[in-house]
């Protein structure tokens, strides 16, 4: 499912990257799940780069890549069940799908 026109495509890893970007925004903005307030600002942060990093495919997809790896390192690394914890493995997952997630081909008119 390719978003196309003669001179945009907007492929599915990256309407996964903005999307994704958008609610990581959303998710520090509002405080949803009462977490630490560094944890928010690096949420705040995350959500930016998505938003900023969905406009090429080759961007996305290191957006994904970023995601897995520091939040799949970082859920690692917390030795207690915490909201951080299953937050961070929960965007990890969502960096591997991003960045496994294949582009659409284009449909011929």
């Amino acid at each position: 499912m390719a978003l196309s026109s003669d001179q945009f495509q907007f492929t599915r890893p990256q309407a996964l990257a903005l999307t994704a970007g958008v609610l990581q925004l959303a998710f520090g903005w509002l405080d949803l799940f009462a977490l630490d307030p560094n944890y928010r600002v690096v949420q705040l942060g995350v959500g930016v780069m998505g938003i900023l990093m969905a406009w090429r495919l080759g961007l996305a997809r290191m957006y994904g890549l970023v995601l897995l790896l520091g939040f799949g390192l970082l859920a690692l690394s917390l030795h207690d069940l915490t909201t951080e914890s299953f937050l961070g493995v929960r965007t990890a997952l969502i960096g591997l799908v991003i960045t496994l997630a294949r582009p659409a081909k284009r449909v011929p008119n």
